[in-house]
Protein backbone atom coordinates (compact mmCIF):
# COMPACT_ATOMS: atom_id res chain seq x y z
CA UNK A 1 0.00 0.00 0.00
CA UNK A 2 0.98 3.43 -0.92
CA UNK A 3 -0.05 6.55 1.39
CA UNK A 4 0.71 9.83 -0.22
CA UNK A 5 0.49 13.23 1.58
CA UNK A 6 0.65 16.62 -0.21
CA UNK A 7 2.20 19.26 2.92
CA UNK A 8 2.87 22.62 2.58
CA UNK A 9 6.14 24.53 3.36
CA UNK A 10 5.56 24.48 7.12
CA UNK A 11 4.18 21.03 7.21
CA UNK A 12 7.43 19.89 5.04
CA UNK A 13 9.87 21.10 7.72
CA UNK A 14 7.95 19.98 10.30
CA UNK A 15 7.52 16.42 9.38
CA UNK A 16 11.88 16.95 8.36
CA UNK A 17 12.25 17.64 11.99
CA UNK A 18 9.89 15.00 13.23
CA UNK A 19 11.36 12.40 11.01
CA UNK A 20 14.80 13.28 12.16
CA UNK A 21 13.97 12.88 15.96
CA UNK A 22 12.78 9.34 15.18
CA UNK A 23 15.14 8.02 12.70
CA UNK A 24 17.57 8.84 15.29
CA UNK A 25 15.50 6.92 18.43
CA UNK A 26 14.94 3.87 15.62
CA UNK A 27 18.62 3.98 14.41
CA UNK A 28 17.30 4.22 10.88
CA UNK A 29 17.24 7.13 8.10
CA UNK A 30 15.33 5.38 5.97
CA UNK A 31 11.78 7.48 5.25
CA UNK A 32 9.66 4.43 4.06
CA UNK A 33 11.00 3.17 7.79
CA UNK A 34 9.94 6.36 9.73
CA UNK A 35 7.05 6.59 7.88
CA UNK A 36 5.63 2.95 9.21
CA UNK A 37 6.46 3.52 12.72
CA UNK A 38 5.21 6.43 13.17
CA UNK A 39 1.53 5.62 11.23
CA UNK A 40 1.80 1.98 12.95
CA UNK A 41 2.22 3.62 16.57
CA UNK A 42 -0.68 6.04 15.42
CA UNK A 43 -2.88 3.78 14.63
CA UNK A 44 -2.22 1.30 17.65
CA UNK A 45 -2.43 4.78 19.69
CA UNK A 46 -6.04 5.28 18.09
CA UNK A 47 -7.58 1.83 18.95
CA UNK A 48 -6.23 2.41 22.14
CA UNK A 49 -8.56 5.05 22.37
CA UNK A 50 -11.68 3.19 20.66
CA UNK A 51 -11.10 0.19 23.20
CA UNK A 52 -10.94 2.28 26.24
CA UNK A 53 -14.63 4.24 25.14
CA UNK A 54 -16.11 0.64 24.09
CA UNK A 55 -14.77 -0.32 28.31
CA UNK A 56 -16.53 3.08 29.21
CA UNK A 57 -20.29 2.26 27.40
CA UNK A 58 -22.80 0.69 29.88
CA UNK A 59 -24.04 -3.22 28.80
CA UNK A 60 -27.43 -1.20 27.23
CA UNK A 61 -25.35 1.03 25.43
CA UNK A 62 -23.34 -2.00 24.03
CA UNK A 63 -25.95 -4.19 23.26
CA UNK A 64 -27.56 -1.60 21.36
CA UNK A 65 -24.67 -0.93 19.53
CA UNK A 66 -24.09 -4.54 18.22
CA UNK A 67 -27.80 -4.55 18.00
CA UNK A 68 -27.53 -7.42 20.35
CA UNK A 69 -30.13 -8.19 22.85
CA UNK A 70 -27.78 -9.97 25.63
CA UNK A 71 -25.85 -7.09 27.36
CA UNK A 72 -24.38 -9.69 30.00
CA UNK A 73 -21.76 -10.14 26.79
CA UNK A 74 -18.78 -7.63 28.33
CA UNK A 75 -15.58 -9.77 26.30
CA UNK A 76 -13.41 -7.35 24.60
CA UNK A 77 -9.89 -8.20 22.79
CA UNK A 78 -6.89 -7.94 24.95
CA UNK A 79 -4.70 -5.10 23.08
CA UNK A 80 -1.84 -5.53 24.85
CA UNK A 81 -0.89 -8.59 23.46
CA UNK A 82 -1.47 -7.17 20.19
CA UNK A 83 1.59 -4.42 20.90
CA UNK A 84 4.21 -4.76 18.62
CA UNK A 85 6.51 -1.41 19.16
Amino acid sequence: MKLYIKLNKAETDAWSNVKAMVAEAAGTTDDSTVAKILFFRGINGFMEDVHERVNNLSDEEKAEIMGDSDPSVTESPDLEADKTN
